[in-house]
This record gives C-alpha cells, structure tokens and sequence, in this order.
C-alpha cells in the first residue's frame, strides 16, 4: 500500500477569519437582546420603586459602593510555533474562549447625574486558547483512490487574573439612563508559569461520516510564562435604574483592548467583550443634610447659653410635575440694537465661549431671548459650515442722533463694521463674504413719537444670500414640566426664635428656584408657595424620578446672625398624554400686520411637519406696550387673523382649537428692552398631538 504525504501549511486561512467574525457579530447580537431585555425589566421595576426612592438634590456630592459580575468572550491572537523554535513551519495565531470576571466598584459624582469618577478591584478567570489546522495529508484507501486528512491543534491554559480599573463614567442625556465609562486597567497575574496543553487531532473528511476524527491526543507543551502586568483600555455602555430606596440596578456591556502582551515569552494580545450586571449603593457624604431635616451648624458665642440657640425642624410637602415632549421652534430677530450715538456692541450680544469647538446650538437655553443673545455666534458658526455664504450688514440710525446726515452716515457705517468685526476677529469670516451698508433710518422704521421707536431703530439689520445662515433655531422634543399643585406647604417647628427679626424661604430643583417667600413677620409655623411653572432652564436637564424638591429656610437674628435649614420631598411625574410643537413667529414690525416672506417660508415648513390629522392647534397674537390698549387688542387679533388664514391655504384640514388675540395684556419678554418689545410682536403657534 502506497501512502503520499503532502504537506500544506496554513495557519490562518481566509475562511476561518470570516467563522470567527461571525462568531463575535453573534455574540453582541446575543448579548444586546439579553441587555435590553434586562434592562426592560428594570425600567418597568424603577416606575414602581421611584416613589420611595429619594435623593438628594442634584448639587450635592454622592459616593457609590458596588458589586459587579458577568461574562467574557475572549480573543486571542498569538505568535506560538506549534513546533518550538521553528516559528517558520507553523504556528498558532487565534483563538478564542470564554471566562467570567466580578469584582467591587467605587464611583464619586463629580457632577452629578452626569460625569462619575471610579476604580474598580476585579478579579478574572481568562482562558487561553489557540486553533488552527497546520497540515493537510492524503492517504490512500485501499480501494479507488485517495481520502483527505486534516491535523488540527488546539493549545490551552486557564490563567487567572487581578485588575485595578480606574475610570471616568459620562451620562450624555439626563432624558435617557444610559452612560458611557471609558477606563484603563493594569492586570497581574499571581501565577506568572502554568502548565499549557495541546490537543491533536486528525480529521477524515468524507461524504458517509463527515468530520470524523481517527485519532485524538492530548499532550504537555512546555510551560506558559505569563507577563507580570498587562495594561488593557475599555469602553462599555451601560443602563441603570434605582431598585428601591439606596440601590441602582444596571447592565454593562464593554470592549477591552489589550494594549501588551499577556506572556512573557511570545507576543500574544488579548481582546474581550464583556457583558455584567450590576448593583451600586447610594450613600452621600457625612457633611450632607438628612433627607428629613437638616439643621445647620451655628456659631455660638460663649456668653451665649445653648438652650437661647434657635433650632429647627422642617416637613415640605412632595411635588407633582408633569412631564410634556416639546418640540420649540425660535426664529431670530435679525436686529442688533445700539445705545444713542455709540457704535460699541453691548456685551450681551458677545456672550463668553470656552471655544468655536464647544459651541452648538442644541446645547442653547430654551429661550427665545437666550438665544437671540448668541445671534453672532450661530451666524458665525454656519457661516464657517456653508463657505459659499455672504451677509449683508446694514447700519442705520434714529435720523436723530447726529444734527448732519453726513455724520449719521459715519455712525451707521461704523455699526456695521462693529458687528463686522467681531464676526471677522471672532469666527474668521473673510472680509470679502461680507458686506456693509447703510442706511439713516431703517426701511421698516418704528415710531418717533416714541423714545422706545427711536431706540428700537437705532441698529444694525442682518440679511443673508443663504436663507440658511438665519433660519430659526429648533430644539427638538426636549422636557418641559409644570407644576400640577397650584400650592405647596412648608411646615416649621421651631424652638427658641425669639430673635428672629426677618426670614426667607425658597423651593428649588436642581439649580432653579420654583418660588420664594421674604416675610419681615415673625416666624410662622407654615409657608405657602405659589406655584406656576417650572423654570425654562430646566428644560435643560431631565428631572428624574430620584430626584427630590428642596426647601431651604433662612433666618436672621437681631445680633446679625444667618441660621439656615433644608429638608427634601419627593417628586413625582406624570406623562402628559400629549406632544407640544410650538412657534413664536415674529411676523411683525411696528405697527404692521403683514408677514414678511421669510416669516411665510418658515411657517410653510411648520405646517407640513409639526401637524398631523389629529393635532389641535391654537393661535394668539400679541403687542408690545406701546400705543392704546383698545388698538393693540385690534392690531393682534389682525395678526392671528392673517396667520389662521395663511396656515388654513396651506391645509384646509387643520383643526383650530383657538384663534385670538390678547393684546399687551400678557407681555412675555421685558419691554424695557427693545428686543423685548419685538418678541411681543408676534404670534405664537402651539400645535398639541395625541402621544
């Protein structure tokens, strides 16, 4: 019998990589739909638990102590001469295996709900395990022909490890529990020599017993020289949510990338996507109030007895917020005002930035002035984004300021080129792109009869080739919450207070102050507040359901004396069953009632996408203060009039829920400003649709 060997290296063939590609793409698609099932579970348990679970305000610092386990599917990927020392025959160059790893976890809340700092103790058990076919042999079958032989190897050891992770935990949104933790690690190994074996198998591939294996042998390699340290880097995506009082209940799925060798003697590189779950105790710091009562310390003077010191006890009552989806469109006047006879821009159109890259107009405030405020900023930005742009900056006068129209002229000039300049100096805006005009008074002038008319007409107008570069800013479906209590209680039990001569009383969550009460009286046993609304800039942030109102009590003493208290009450939340889209579209100079055709443009796009067939929408016109009530009523019912017909050509089907004007009864921006006073001038447009 004739047997004819033929020898094929082939360590790592093409087919094998895609087999082991799938392998992991399988493994994430498994481990995602475990993550988001658990992660379910745990949402519908924190709706449950989140009436009983309070924290501490948002200000306050927090410590987190906790306890981690899962899985690890591991990658290897090696240099190892199946034959020692002839690394040119044949070696192992992948594998993969699975472990399991836990361990204890310690977090400090930098700034809370948002950037966690921690380190990690953990301990790992990674197996090693290498792969691959080395040969292809043909043997003769005493028959017809010749059949097909394959040696396989597989190496393996089980090592086991200890790590020291140190890293930085962000939350992007407070709307969505989910974080980001990006951490390094240094791993050592107890053992540094382990025993490793290599299994041998030779595989007879035919058509009657496919995969069938001949012989089967196991054998000792030599010993495997583990490195003493291994420093890795892991990014993971996590869920969290509180699971009765103090505890929070999560899921983690993670890379880690090896960044050296986990042997001494070879290279070999290990990879590995972990899954864990977890659970972290919340506990604050010793200098932080109780969530019933706080009393803060005082200063006591040494002719000063203990039982003449006021104390104090505190009981709020907890708050109901509802929670409402809002989408809010806000066009930008395209005005930039001056004081009398200067050409100096006012700081608040200039506000501060760390720099171009950390500006974004989706980080803005919620409102419509904040945002006009960085007007400079936005143009500059999408100026730079749309190279082809050009503005058009005209500079006009009250025709009053200068006796000569020569030297309006030079005033006008000069306001352009202030704006002109800080987009240029600023943003980098070549001076080509932009140009400058003037003008003694402005086309759309405002009355001279009144002071507040020639202000407002002391400007600089803004006009674009792009009508990008001006559109409105919109914040897509961001929180609002309002107060559901017209009223809330603080009750006060105080001992002592003989010499209080004034106090004050304030209700905040996170960093807004819901109402506040000053009372020179003496102190009562309870303080109301009046509520309304949440304040705007807390659309901001999302208020979770941990989350907790504060009250704070100061008192003065006749000595000169500060004595403060705080106590915390829980927040709930209720889901408005309805989605909010609103546009303040200023569609109006002074005294007028027409829209102009960039206010058209924006509206028409308005229509088509905020309303849907079961959406009801309300229309109110208003005016600034200036003129007779009687004709500012008029002149807004006017505007919501030519608004209602405009949106009904648009789509007939519309359904109006409301359509009025209020005048200047309801002022909604400060009309000691003349922007102000713009704003006012419009009419605003709130579309409601069924969740």
């Amino acid at each position: 019998m004739k047997t004819v060997l033929v020898y094929i290296a082939r360590p790592c063939s093409f087919t094998s990589q895609i087999a082991c590609a799938y392998c992991v793409i399988s493994t994430i698609a498994w481990f995602s739909r475990i993550v988001g099932l658990f992660c379910a579970i745990l949402l519908e348990r924190s709706s449950v638990a989140h009436a009983q679970f309070v924290q501490s305000p948002s200000q306050n610092r927090e410590w987190r102590l906790g306890v981690l386990a899962g899985a690890a599917w591991l990658q290897h990927y090696a240099a190892l001469p199946i034959v020692w020392g002839s690394p040119a025959c044949c070696s192992y160059e992948y594998g993969m295996a699975s472990g399991f790893w836990g361990g204890l976890s310690l977090d400090y809340a930098l700034i809370p709900e948002r950037i966690d700092v921690g380190a990690r103790l953990l301990g790992a058990r990674k197996p090693f395990a290498l792969i691959t076919v080395v040969s292809k042999f043909e043997r003769f079958n005493g028959l017809d022909g010749y059949e097909t032989l394959q040696r396989r190897f597989t190496y393996s050891t089980i090592p086991d490890f200890v790590a020291l992770d140190v890293g930085l935990r962000f939350q992007p949104l407070y709307s969505v529990p989910l974080s980001i933790r990006l951490s390094s690690d240094a791993t050592l190994a107890p053992t540094l020599r382990l025993p490793a074996y290599e299994q041998e198998m030779l595989l007879t591939r035919n058509t009657v017993f496919p995969d069938t294996y001949t012989s089967v042998r196991t054998t000792t390699r030599e010993t495997a020289v583990l490195a003493r340290w291994n420093i890795g880097i892991t990014v993971a995506l996590g869920a969290e949510f509180p699971f009765g009082e103090h505890f929070l209940l999560g899921a983690e799925a993670s890379y880690r990338h090896g960044l050296s060798s986990t042997r001494d003697d070879i290279d070999w590189r290990t990879h590995a996507i972990q899954g864990a779950a977890t659970l972290r105790w919340r506990f604050r710091s010793t200098d932080t109030a109780s969530s019933e009562s706080n009393v803060a310390p005082i200063a006591v003077e040494q002719n000063r007895s203990f039982a003449s010191i006021p104390t104090f006890s505190l009981t709020g009552e907890p708050v109901l917020l509802q929670e409402t989806v809002v989408t809010q469109t806000f066009p930008l006047l395209p005005y930039i005002f001056f004081d009398s006879a200067s050409t100096v821009l006012r700081d608040r159109y200039t506000p501060y930035l760390a720099s171009h890259d950390s500006f974004t107009e989706q980080h803005l405030p919620k409102e419509t002035l904040a945002i006009y405020y960085h007007m400079l900023h936005i143009v500059g930005q999408r100026m730079r984004q749309k190279p082809h742009s050009t503005l058009t900056i005209t500079g006009t006068t009250d025709g009053k300021e200068w006796s000569n129209i020569d030297s309006r002229q030079v005033l006008a000039l000069q306001r352009a080129k202030a704006v002109a300049g800080f987009l240029t100096r600023y943003w980098g805006i070549a001076s080509h792109r932009i140009k400058l005009a003037t003008r003694d008074t402005p086309q759309l002038a405002s009355s001279g009869r009144y002071s507040e008319g020639n202000e407002e007409n002391r400007r600089v107008e803004l006009s674009s080739s792009d009508p990008d570069i001006l559109r409105p800013v919109v914040h897509y479906r961001f929180m609002e919450y309002t107060s559901l209590h017209t009223e809330r209680t603080l009750t006060i039990t105080a001992h002592n207070y003989a010499d209080i001569q004034r106090y004050n009383a304030t209700m905040h969550i996170l960093n807004d102050t819901l109402a506040s009460v000053s009372n020179t009286q003496p102190l009562p046993e309870r303080v109301s507040f009046r509520l309304t609304s949440v304040p705007p800039s807390s659309s901001q942030w999302h208020i979770h359901l941990t989350d907790s109102v504060v009250y704070t009590l100061n008192v003065f003493t006749k000595d000169g004396k500060r004595l403060s208290s705080q106590t915390r009450s829980a927040i709930t939340i209720a889901q408005n069953q309805y989605e909010l889209s609103r546009l303040n579209l200023i569609v109006f100079d002074f005294d007028r009632d027409d829209m102009a055709d960039a206010n058209r443009t924006i509206m028409h796009r308005f229509v088509k996408e905020a309303i849907q067939p079961n959406s009801r929408v309300r229309i109110i016109g208003s005016t600034d203060r200036l003129g007779e009530a009687r004709y500012n009523q008029e002149l807004s019912e006017s505007r919501a009039r030519g608004v209602y017909e405009f949106m009904k050509r648009i789509n007939p089907t519309i359904q109006f829920e409301t359509v009025r004007g209020v005048g200047a009864s309801a002022l909604a921006f400060d009309n000691n400003l003349p922007e102000g006073r713009y704003y006012c001038r419009a009419v605003s447009i709130t579309v409601q649709t069924p969740r």
